[in-house]
């Protein structure tokens, strides 16, 4: 054990005991390790979320702190918690990829598909008559949602029903659309 893992575990100890000052140190000095620790349990590819594993570790080890065993080192029981959030982090994350915003050099600039109104109202007359009227005044419309559930004679939670199963009739009738489209 060297003298800093020595006066990590001291302080530790003092701030169980009750040493807020003590406590606040040794979680001062055991950020950096677990910053270090959690940089290593992540793929490349995903090291920018180190600093939410060393959060969500840092108020595990806050709320589990009184069970630590003083008989035995702190630091791999530290390390223990730290891996185990980063695998709860890769556990929970979306699959898609992380794309930092920092390599777009210029997206004010851009602007939307011309063509994207006509494919939408392309695929709303695919669907039923009252789900494409439903969507285009929920989603288009600046009506408020009651008055919307009104106009169709539904409640509240009806019209919420009925609004996501019209968005799933437009999914799938896009993903059918999507599969007759020809490769190139």
């Amino acid at each position: 054990m060297t003298n800093a893992d020595f006066e990590i575990e001291t302080l530790m100890r003092q701030g169980l005991a009750g040493d807020r000052k003590a406590y606040s140190a040794c979680l001062s000095k055991l950020v950096p390790r677990m910053r270090a620790m959690a940089h290593t349990d992540l793929p490349p590819a995903l090291r920018h979320m180190a600093e939410d594993v060393v959060q969500e570790a840092l108020l595990a080890l806050h709320l589990k702190r009184g069970s630590w065993d003083q008989t035995r080192a702190l630091l791999p029981w530290v390390r223990i918690i730290v891996k185990r959030k980063a695998i709860d982090m890769l556990r929970s994350r979306p699959r898609a990829s992380h794309e930092p915003i920092e390599d777009h050099e210029n997206l004010q600039g851009q602007t939307a598909d011309p063509l994207e109104a006509l494919h939408l109202e392309q695929a709303l007359e695919r669907l039923p008559h009252r789900d494409a009227s439903l969507l285009r005044d929920h989603a288009f419309g600046s009506e408020e949602p009651e008055s919307i559930a009104q106009k169709f004679g539904l409640s509240p939670g009806a019209m919420r029903v009925a609004l996501h199963r019209a968005l799933q009739r437009l999914a799938e009738a896009a993903r059918k659309e999507e599969e007759w489209k020809p490769r190139t």
